[in-house]
């Protein structure tokens, strides 16, 4: 199976399904963030293994580059000052 067929697939159709259900995402650009998604996937699994993965491990990995693209999405819009708390925030929290 190639790379190619994995996405047009698997990885599409995911993608598609969770734009479409969470308003969290609807702003996300298709085309750009398959684009992230791809090269996310690639740099930390190999075609062997996207296709070895159950959908539902999928899925939330897509996911989850979806939210990282969100808050990045979020944290370009911030001053530095803000940015500088939020990284308190976060380190604070990774204490707790």
């Amino acid at each position: 199976m190639t790379i190619k067929y994995i996405f047009k697939q698997r990885v599409i159709p995911i993608v598609d399904n969770l734009l479409a259900n969470y308003s969290l995402f609807k702003n996300l650009e298709r085309d750009e963030i398959v684009k992230v998604i791809f090269d996310v996937l690639m740099r930390n699994s190999s075609p062997e293994e996207l296709q070895e993965m159950t959908d539902k491990i999928l899925r939330y990995r897509i996911r989850r580059i979806l939210g990282g693209q969100v808050l990045f999405g979020l944290l370009s819009d911030l001053t530095s000052e803000e940015i500088e708390d939020f990284d308190a925030a976060v380190r604070d929290l990774r204490k707790i």
